[in-house]
């Protein structure tokens, strides 16, 4: 994810914090009305985050397990996810991957409870926990029950309803699964919304419903995208009636082209190899530092991805949208047949989505 750095690993699995992070971690410093009541709330936070930490890697080791790759666990404002390579097909890895961190997290209450328990610590009411002050532990083993509670929720993108998607998965398809699951989610949502707004008068429960939906949406229209294009081919949507520029051809022919065409991205030319990629960004990069008589050679890129016509779309667009990548050059060898571009995916999946409500 974009703006994340390294922190660590746990189990050979990077730990990153998006930049966000840090900015809540000044926030809730500077709503401290003394030093003391920063620094705690600084450190509630932190230890807050490394609960989440632990309940994300429980999701990522059992994926593991299941032979999924984790790539990361990332920090933000509003908690962790796990980047996997690939979601579970298999309703039953889908259950267990999902009900893993909510175990993890009433696990992590538990072992708090201990502490509790032998240091006599009074347990005050939920309703009285702070996150400027009281005792750092009784707070810690409060919230862990929240977000155990909070995740089995049976709504997207929630770990409960991924553990709902799984059940109903196991009596009917997957998409199917998952719109149902999507609606309940989204259902869930609204009501949480109108509850934190109207009923309890609290903006966090507007925001986090305005996420769970957004959330719900985001699964909806991946797994609709996932099952469109499952058995499709590169060799049904490559554009073959593309424009490629020559290495000599200067950036003013190139900015010509991007206003002129509906082509953004463009395969150069060594003869008839290729040999790079001038993307609009350089395009545009270019054209504001006054760059326009320098040659294309000098701004493409000498390093990029191709596919071929047998590859799975499936699998080109996933590997698309994760890298940024808006077009790539489809290729026979050393032999340039054509370009896919990500408006294009987008548009055989608008017509076979047209074609399945007939």
């Amino acid at each position: 994810m974009k703006w994340s750095f390294k922190v660590g690993s746990l189990f050979g699995i990077p730990i990153k914090v998006h930049v966000t992070f840090l900015i809540l971690l000044a926030f809730v410093a500077l709503s401290g009305k003394d030093v003391h009541r920063a620094l705690y709330g600084v450190l509630f936070v932190i230890l807050i985050f490394i609960c989440v930490v632990f309940h994300e890697l429980a999701h990522s080791l059992v994926a593991r397990h299941y032979g999924h790759g984790v790539r990361s666990i990332t920090l933000l404002p509003i908690g962790g996810m796990a980047q996997m390579d690939d979601i579970p097909e298999d309703s039953r890895q889908e259950i267990f991957i999902s009900i893993a961190g909510p175990v993890m997290s009433f696990a992590i209450a538990g072992l708090l409870y201990v502490f509790i328990y032998f240091w006599d610590i009074p347990i005050a009411p939920l309703d009285e926990a702070s996150l400027f002050e009281g005792h750092i532990i009784l707070n810690l083993f409060w919230i862990n029950i929240i977000l155990a509670i909070f995740n089995i929720i049976p709504a997207f993108p929630m770990d409960g309803g991924r553990v709902l998607r799984g059940v109903l998965n196991l009596f009917m398809s997957h998409l199917r699964a998952t719109k149902i699951a999507v609606f309940i989610g989204q259902f869930f949502a609204v009501l949480l919304f109108f509850f934190g707004i109207f009923y309890h008068n609290n903006w966090w429960f507007a925001l986090i419903a305005v996420f769970i939906y957004l959330g719900a949406e985001a699964e909806d229209r991946m797994w609709a995208i996932r099952h469109a294009l499952s058995d499709v081919v590169v060799r049904e949507v490559v554009l073959k009636d593309y424009i490629a520029l020559n290495t000599a051809d200067t950036l003013k022919t190139a900015s010509d082209l991007f206003l002129h065409t509906l082509q953004g991205d463009f395969p150069v030319l060594f003869g008839d190899r290729l040999v790079g990629i001038l993307r609009r960004d350089s395009i545009i990069r270019g054209i504001n530092e006054g760059r326009e008589s320098e040659r294309v050679a000098d701004l493409m890129e000498r390093e990029f991805l191709t596919t071929n016509e047998k590859q799975k779309l499936i699998a080109l667009y996933k590997t698309m949208t994760e890298k940024g990548i808006s077009m790539m050059p489809v290729m026979d060898g050393e032999k340039l047949l054509g370009i896919v571009t990500l408006e294009q995916i987008g548009r055989y999946h608008m017509l076979s989505a047209a074609k399945s409500i007939k």
